[in-house]
């Protein structure tokens, strides 16, 4: 195994682990103490597991953070859509009533579902306005003024919804930083994890001299030169009640070693939050079956399928990706 980025941490911090307990068995009375870069630290093998599950801990926290961000975005999307809903009606009134009016000549257009939130606003901001004119009269033949949609919409509980729209959007971003906050935590955690496997391998020579098996096996922090396989492909559907199963073709590289499943929760595959999942032996069927992410209704995951090879390196498949259904039929 070798760092190629933050999904590599956890298999290759194990990797260094097992070579660790290994090397302490036979140290014997005197384990070995990894001396940190600054000098005045050190680090022994019950402290390095213990980074291991620090680090796996904020792995998990920030797939938590991107599930509530993705939560966000859809109370966002449900939001817009009710929201654009009441547009039209709105607008069919204009279109209906309101025609060679000054309130027609302003007779706004309808934004899109994925416009960013100034540009879906805006014409929102200007239906409040309209509304609140119209309302002062005087009414137009088949229009009684307040004026309310046939959904029983008024012009102040439109504007509620505008304004429950910002605060939803405010709330995503909440959510945004506090991903990001997660990940330079992870990444604070990541350097420590680094600086101590690369302190291991510059002591191991002298430490590990009477031990020559220890020195062969070493673990690499960084792949070997060599070839980059061939990525395979795969595909993935959702499997009720909530897992992906994701099936992908044999590598004929004969370097192969294994196979990895990974993902982050999200619509996007992003090679800085994605884990390892799942692991597949070269023998082992070629498929992954996980529940990863998709806890709730609703749910996205993004995954890949990488050819892992002895040397460490690697290649990802095409991204992935698995949507929970907001309500599953139940079986006939």
């Amino acid at each position: 195994m070798a760092i190629t980025g933050p999904a590599s941490y956890i298999p290759t911090m194990n990797a260094f682990n097992s070579q660790w307990e290994a090397a302490n068995a036979l140290l014997g009375a005197s384990p070995y103490i990894v001396r940190l870069s600054d000098g005045n630290t050190t680090m022994s093998r019950a402290q390095f597991v213990t980074l291991i599950g620090t680090l796996q801990t904020q792995q998990n926290t920030v797939q938590s953070c991107l599930t509530q961000r993705q939560v966000a975005r859809g109370v966002i999307n449900l939001q817009k859509a009710a929201l654009l809903e009441m547009f039209a009606l709105f607008v069919s009134v204009l279109d209906g009533y309101f025609r060679n009016t000054e309130f027609y000549a302003l007779r706004p257009v309808a934004p899109s579902l994925s416009d960013g939130q100034e540009a879906f606003s805006r014409p929102l901001g200007r239906v409040i306005t309209l509304w609140a004119q119209i309302n002062n009269g005087p009414a137009p033949a088949g229009i009684t003024l307040p004026l309310e949609l046939s959904d029983e919409t008024t012009q102040g509980s439109f504007a509620s919804a505008v304004s429950a729209l910002q605060f939803a959007y405010a709330m995503e971003d909440t959510k945004e930083t506090l991903t990001g906050l997660a990940r330079a935590k992870r990444n604070m955690i990541q350097e420590q994890a680094y600086e101590a496997m690369k302190m291991y391998r510059e002591g191991a020579r002298n430490a590990f001299r009477a031990f020559p098996e220890l020195l062969i096996t070493l673990p690499r922090l960084t792949p070997l030169p060599g070839h980059t396989p061939e990525p395979v492909n795969a595909s993935a559907i959702f499997e009720a009640p909530a897992s992906a199963k994701v099936v992908y073709d044999a590598s004929d590289d004969s370097m192969l070693q294994r196979y990895e499943l990974r993902g982050n929760v999200g619509e996007d595959y992003n090679d800085e939050d994605a884990v390892v999942i799942a692991t597949n032996g070269p023998g082992a069927a070629r498929e992954f079956v996980t529940p990863f992410g998709l806890n709730q209704p609703g749910a996205q995951v993004a995954l890949k399928v990488y050819v892992i090879l002895t040397t460490g390196n690697e290649a990802g498949s095409g991204a992935l990706f698995v949507q929970r259904p907001v309500s599953v039929p139940l079986a006939a």
